[in-house]
């Protein structure tokens, strides 16, 4: 029997990343019946350490904090790279050795892995691909998002040497292919392809389909305060609120009920009950408690007559479930997104957000349609490309 480590956010709060891990196990099983699926957390919580593992986890967890004070956003310096690759691999290295133990192949489950400014994932692919070069494992990145190059930043040039590394076989994203082909990739016996994002694949995994009276109620998507600034925008918490207090109310104007709902994370949800202290809303009832798992939040999207989308996630499961969408553009995954499916006009930049065309979309959406060849066309590219690199350990 075959043996696979599906790397992913297992422990994150996030029914996005819950839902590309658990889409992605689904998809591989289906190829493969018989495969034992090793999960690898990139981000593995305190919980996960016992004994004298502690010590650097928590030299670590002192370290991460620091790099908030320590570096700007700008920041592409070499020592920015040489502290954050130190505190990320005093955190995980181990783990992953640990985790890659024995297995015959390795699968990223979707997500950003394919960016250097935020969150740190270029370390975790960085000491990926060096375990599975050093131990001979042929890796795949399944679906990935692209954020960005920079020929001048270490982090992206130290990210792209990885990913170059003969043991990487296949990289399939669900967004940016022109940059991944043209800017990142030099070893041309990688396989390259734009295919759908494995949450396309939710209503197969979860036997969920919308629900055929889905309730009036627009799903209006919640979102830390901070995520413009933090992805190189310039929109203030202060201005986001400003902007959702006065889409609630053009929402209540037009008679439509609403309701704010996050994918879980908890400062989504505290920038929730900011929004209802501005909207002086007392009904607690108006924000929905966090999904405590991907079925949960399944249940929540299939009523919606329509979500508006902040996280990404909110915006593809709402797709796959064919819920209307109308968004934010807070990066250009989102931007991507919108294009890849047909509906441009349904997302809105920090340039554009303007509350009466914003109504004006969620309105048209009511009763707009998706292209089902297109989505189609990306759920299968999904599980070809699946397969191809399947072949390699002859699964």
């Amino acid at each position: 029997m075959k043996k696979v480590a599906v790397v992913g956010l297992y422990a994150i709060d996030n029914a996005g990343d819950n839902i590309l891990c658990e889409t992605t196990q689904y998809l591989i099983r289906q190829i493969c019946p018989q495969v034992n699926i090793v999960e690898v957390d990139v981000n593995p919580r305190m919980k996960m350490y016992r004994g004298w593992e502690r010590i650097p986890f928590l030299i670590s967890k002192i370290l991460i904090k620091l790099s908030s004070y320590l570096f700007q956003y700008k920041d592409a310096s070499k020592f920015r790279y040489v502290y954050e690759y130190f505190m990320w691999w005093l955190k995980i290295n181990k783990k992953f050795r640990q985790g890659f133990r024995g297995v015959d192949a390795i699968v990223f489950a979707g997500g950003g892995f394919l960016k250097f400014r935020t969150q740190g994932l270029n370390y975790y692919v960085e000491q990926i691909v060096k375990i599975a070069e050093k131990n001979n494992i042929p890796i795949m990145m399944n679906g990935v998002g692209i954020e960005g190059y920079d020929e001048k930043d270490i982090r992206c040039q130290r990210l792209k040497k990885a990913i170059n590394k003969s043991c990487v076989k296949v990289i399939t994203t669900r967004d940016d292919i022109d940059t991944l082909q043209t800017k990142y990739i030099e070893n041309l016996n990688i396989v390259t392809a734009r295919v759908g994002d494995p949450a396309l694949w939710v209503p197969e995994c979860y036997s969920m389909v919308r629900s055929r009276n889905p309730e009036e109620v627009i799903g209006v998507n919640i979102i830390r305060g901070k995520v413009y600034q933090a992805y190189g925008n310039t929109l203030s918490e202060f201005q986001l609120l400003n902007f959702y207090k006065r889409l609630i109310e053009g929402i209540e104007e037009k008679g439509w009920k609403w309701v704010l709902f996050s994918n879980g994370m908890k400062s989504d949800q505290v920038f929730g009950k900011k929004l209802l202290n501005a909207l002086g809303c007392t009904e607690q009832r108006r924000l929905l408690p966090a999904p405590r798992n991907t079925m949960e939040f399944l249940k929540m999207l299939r009523r919606f007559k329509c979500v508006f989308g902040a996280r990404l996630h909110a915006c593809i499961t709402s797709y796959a479930l064919d819920v209307p969408v109308v968004g934010l553009i807070w990066s250009e995954k989102l931007q991507i997104f919108s294009e890849v499916i047909g509906k441009p006009q349904n997302f809105f930049s920090e340039d554009e957000l303007c509350i009466d065309d914003i109504l004006r979309a969620i309105e048209n959406s009511f009763e707009d349609k998706y292209d089902t060849d297109i989505r189609n066309e990306l759920k299968q590219l999904t599980r070809k490309y699946l397969e191809q690199f399947f072949t390699i350990i002859d699964c």
